[in-house]
């Protein structure tokens, strides 16, 4: 395999100027030196569009393009045509690389050249507190079978699309579903296995993922429960179709399914910004749950990969202690907020 290999790195941005200075400093200082940055202004409002300008004056590496606003996933869908790089990597605008990240995952790289995907373990960071997340082991190795099931336990992160590099000539003709407002990089990972043919996690935080309460996943939006339904739809249909008769996958996608289905419980039907009455929004819980996808899901998980805090809610909506639920999110909530 031919050594220093360019890599494209691939910035969505959208109205982030509090964050992108530090998040392109990050990227043009990595140590390894061969990179191109690509960054994608998706119709921003606010400086970052400017600043993004100013960067490519700087340094040579920079590309910047400036589009109207369409979405995450029609950012990173121009960012991967316009590449040209033999691996690509993602990065959202208001994350960070430690200087390491490309050099460490590169060499990993070119020392096995079965690896199509190299990760990277990552610091979630708090406004006052950062924990390692995936790097409890040096590293570890998946065939793209095994990895496909660890795509499907949200708590890993796996799903994510940053904090990785993929090999260009994998991705072919995938793209990210514009279609699909959330979950959409997880789609694209799943898809993405079918052309690959092994995996490397290695267990370093080389990449820092700022925690947003502001982010798609916390937001209360009305929108929230069809967001969501959309997006397990796709994932159903794309499993169901490529994975028919492969039971530990079906079993897998009702805990990603059920994962969901905890999030909408705790950020929609029990969002402090959900005004209704307390009855109310257990009702509202009551029908989010008996929705038929919902509800087959419910029905079909287990506590396979769940913390302890899902297992137990889990717990109260299979048995429908739909009272004990409501005060467990209620919590949640509260935590978040605090």
């Amino acid at each position: 395999m031919q050594k220093n290999e360019l890599i494209s790195i691939i910035v969505p941005v959208y109205n982030v100027e509090k964050y992108i200075e530090k998040c392109i400093n990050s990227i043009t200082n990595q140590t390894y030196k061969k990179i191109e940055i690509i960054l994608i202004d998706d119709g921003s409002t606010d400086g970052s569009g400017k600043m993004c300008d100013e960067y490519a004056l700087m340094d040579k590496r920079v590309k910047v393009i400036h589009k109207e606003n369409a979405g995450v996933s029609s950012a990173r869908n121009l960012g991967i045509n316009m590449a040209n790089g033999e691996w690509i990597s993602f990065v959202d605008a208001d994350d960070w690389l430690d200087s390491d990240f490309c050099e460490k995952l590169y060499n990993e790289a070119i020392t096995n050249e079965k690896l199509d995907i190299i990760s990277s373990g990552y610091n979630r960071v708090y406004s006052t507190k950062q924990e390692k997340i995936n790097c409890k082991i040096e590293r570890i190795k998946y065939s793209a079978q095994e990895y496909f099931i660890k795509l499907l336990n949200v708590q890993n992160g796996y799903g994510f699309c940053h904090m990785k590099l993929i090999r260009r000539e994998c991705i072919k003709d995938i793209k990210f579903h514009e279609d699909i407002e959330v979950g959409e990089d997880a789609l694209f990972n799943m898809e993405l296995v079918k052309n690959i043919r092994e995996v490397l996690i290695l267990g370093q935080a080389l990449y820092n993922y700022r925690f947003n309460n502001n982010s798609l996943v916390r937001k209360y939006d009305d929108r929230y429960v069809e967001k969501y339904l959309k997006s397990m739809m796709a994932v159903k249909k794309y499993i169901f179709n490529n994975y028919t008769d492969n039971l530990q996958v079906k079993y897998n996608y009702y805990n990603y399914v059920t994962y969901h289905v905890l999030l909408i419980v705790v950020n929609y039907c029990f969002n402090k910004k959900n005004n209704q009455t307390f009855m109310n929004q257990i009702k509202l819980l009551k029908k989010v749950c008996n929705i038929e996808d919902f509800k087959e899901a419910i029905k079909k998980s287990n506590y396979k990969d769940l913390s302890i805090t899902r297992s137990i809610t889990l717990f109260t909506i299979k048995y429908k202690l739909y009272f004990f639920t409501a005060l467990i999110c209620m919590y949640r909530q509260y935590q978040f907020n605090r």
